[in-house]
């Protein structure tokens, strides 16, 4: 796997930039196909509560995965819902499949009948341990998986969090590493992790934390030296957070449920006797 984030598949292929979404006939497809089911608040609040789904599936007793495999998880359904449809995918099956995919990449194997059985608990999700290993297949082509060279580098997350403690323990700002670890956290609520960098997000975590904690935080990210740009990346990741933080810490059950309820019940993948046919099986 790529040790250098620079060279890697999150950065070379997954790091997005808007030029590149709007001119994306996958991305113009996956939104008009959502539009037939939901409204775009709609759609805004379902990315949120499809993290906390995964967040809780990977903590549940049964399961009981580490934070990174939880975020590498949610940084694979970001990265799988940028060009396919809560319409065509159900979010309980792929976050499903998304944790089993990821604790085998972050060298935390679960069995994927623990994973059912807690989606079970949950949710009372149908799906069953073949529907994962089926929807497995699909997500890795989706992240682009090469199966003749058996490489998982297409399957490697970095994440903010060491940067983010790097930055913290240089600046001596032990104090304030739980609340900008739990940003962290939070980020992956939203689809922050196709658009910045890891530094940009870890610097970006800080200073809301220092702030939080009435610290004073300019001479420190003065002394970065970023590029006018690079600020303003950070920037906007604040702002994101900030309005994630707003409107949807508190999610109101009942639209969830309603919200879920215009989504199809779709077929486990299984159903239609390989993730390809199930391709070519949709509407």
């Amino acid at each position: 796997m790529a040790a250098n984030f620079w060279v890697s598949s999150h950065c070379q292929t997954w790091l997005i930039s808007p030029s590149e979404e709007a001119a994306s006939q996958k991305v113009l497809d996956r939104k008009s196909r959502n539009a037939t089911i939901l409204e775009l608040d709609e759609i805004r609040k379902l990315r949120v509560h499809v993290a906390v789904f995964i967040s809780n599936l990977g903590k549940h007793q049964l399961v009981r995965c580490r934070q990174r495999v939880i975020s590498t998880a949610t940084a694979y359904i970001a990265r799988f819902y940028h060009h396919n449809s809560y319409r065509d995918y159900h979010p309980y099956l792929m976050g499903a499949v998304a944790i089993y995919l990821a604790s085998k990449v972050e060298e935390f194997a679960v069995q994927p009948k623990n994973i059912v059985q807690a989606g079970l608990d949950l949710v009372k999700s149908p799906y069953k341990v073949n529907d994962i290993v089926d929807g497995e297949y699909v997500l890795m082509d989706e992240l682009q998986f090469n199966y003749s060279e058996g490489s998982g580098a297409s399957l490697l997350v970095f994440h903010p969090y060491r940067p983010m403690e790097q930055y913290v323990q240089d600046a001596d700002m032990q104090d304030i590493l739980g609340t900008a670890w739990q940003m962290i956290n939070d980020s992956y609520r939203i689809d922050l992790v196709l658009y910045h960098p890891p530094h940009i997000l870890a610097v970006a975590v800080i200073l809301m934390a220092g702030s939080y904690h009435n610290k004073a935080m300019d001479q420190w990210f003065n002394g970065l030296n970023f590029k006018p740009e690079h600020k303003g990346s950070i920037k906007v990741v604040q702002e994101a957070l900030l309005e994630m933080y707003e409107e949807f810490s508190h999610l109101d059950h009942e639209e969830i449920n309603d919200i879920m309820d215009k989504i199809p019940p779709l077929p486990p993948l299984g159903d239609t006797g390989s993730p390809e046919n199930y391709r070519s099986s949709l509407p």
